[in-house]
């Protein structure tokens, strides 16, 4: 029997791909700041009815930008949740920001609120958190905290693309918003790719520059229109010098550097993005069938939702009911050995990590992420690929699992 197991591919292609790709080669238009980006931007925008959005190389680099965008730096502290994924972090790491981990909620997978609050201090300088698998978080309650304590709110949304929080899409009232177009999401820009979105005209104005190697800091008008003896020309565009002629830096704080997307993969993401909704509807079909299957088993449950809330399904998270006597890792070997599914289980505790050890981080810290990850968690593949007759031998495989190790 072949294996099942995950799509290479999150999303479905077609030869309306093929032809904005095509358009764009043919058009003989720079493929580096073509007109698709600036068009890609706004629709995207539009769909999360959100005010600006910014197109970059990945979903990494929106993250990394966001850390220049609130100016984060050495001995500040960030509030994180504690199965977020390893690129959230690592542009904190590299600032040397400080990462306070909170624990997460046990049947929706992310943050819990009530744990965010006794982490602040007057260190912390943001609050990182992350729509595990595409569903939604407690945006109301989170924004509250953030509110009452001064702190922007930085949503890593790499799975959550198309996922709606009452009645309205993720990224519609961010400070700043990071989406995924990469090969696994549930819409793609040709493997890579991500966006920004914020309500905020300065956060846009920077990303902007930052994407595009323009440092920011504090510079002064030139009084003068030259350098020694070489005056500045009429028409000096044809130079290449940036504001050399017109501005004196005093203090360099931020340098951006190549996070763009390029002019074919924002026509696909074009493309793309008008698919979307259909695509995640494809993938909850997927999830009801799993749902009704679960449903059926007294030691299995399902993720959890808050009302009015719509997951992306970009991953499919279910759980062991402790009381049901099953070991999960048992139960992960004969999906995988005895019938050929394989599971990806998603996403390993950051706090438990090595170089997050290295920083002081120990077993203990996030007590339901820990426990959750090592003894109930699990996943299911999940595309909108999939074919019925894949479906249909998940499910009996659960249930001819479930049946020999339930006690």
């Amino acid at each position: 029997m072949k294996m099942i197991k995950e799509y290479p591919v999150g999303t479905i292609f077609g030869s309306e791909e093929i032809d904005a790709i095509k358009r764009v080669l043919d058009s003989g238009e720079v493929l580096s700041r073509g007109t698709d980006i600036d068009l890609f931007e706004k629709e995207f925008a539009d769909y999360c009815g959100a005010k600006h959005a910014v197109a970059v190389s990945s979903c990494g680099a929106a993250l990394h930008i966001a850390t220049q965008l609130l100016g984060l730096k050495k001995g500040d502290e960030v509030i994180c949740q504690a199965n977020a994924f390893w690129v959230t972090i690592v542009h904190l790491l590299e600032r040397g920001v400080s990462i306070k981990c909170a624990d997460i909620d046990a049947y929706s997978l992310n943050i819990d609120p009530e744990k965010i609050e006794p982490l602040i201090t007057n260190k912390t300088k943001s609050i990182y958190l992350v729509h595990h698998g595409g569903n939604p978080a407690d945006l109301d309650e989170i924004f509250a905290i953030a509110q009452k304590n001064g702190l922007p709110v930085v949503e890593d949304c790499a799975h959550a693309v198309g996922a709606e929080y009452k009645g309205r899409k993720i990224g519609h009232n961010s400070d700043i918003a990071c989406f995924s177009f990469s090969t696994h999401k549930n819409i793609s820009t040709l493997g890579e790719g991500g966006m920004i979105v914020t309500n905020n005209p300065r956060y846009a104005e920077m990303a902007v520059g930052l994407r595009t190697n323009f440092p920011f800091g504090k510079k002064i008008k030139r009084q003068v229109q030259s350098l020694g003896q070489y005056h500045k020309p009429q028409s000096p565009v044809f130079m290449h010098a940036g504001d050399a002629w017109d501005y004196d830096w005093i203090k360099a704080e931020e340098f951006g550097s190549s996070y763009r997307m390029t002019t074919p993969q924002a026509a696909v993401g074009r493309v793309q993005l008008k698919k979307l909704d259909q695509l995640n509807n494809l993938r909850t079909r997927i999830t009801e069938k799993y749902n009704k299957s679960i449903d059926q088993l007294e030691g299995l449950r399902k993720l959890s939702l808050l009302p009015k809330c719509r997951n992306s399904w970009y991953l499919y998270s279910f759980f062991i009911n402790p009381e049901s006597g099953i070991n999960r890792d048992e139960f992960v070997d004969c999906l995988n050995n005895e019938h050929k599914v394989k599971t990806v289980l998603r996403y390993w505790p950051i706090h438990l990590g090595g170089i997050m050890r290295m920083k002081g981080h120990q077993h203990g810290d996030c007590p339901v992420c820990e426990r959750v990850w090592f003894n109930e968690q699990m996943s299911l593949p999940i595309s909108p690929q999939m074919k019925a007759d894949e479906i249909k031998i998940i499910t009996n495989a659960l249930r001819i699992v479930y049946r020999k190790l339930a006690k």
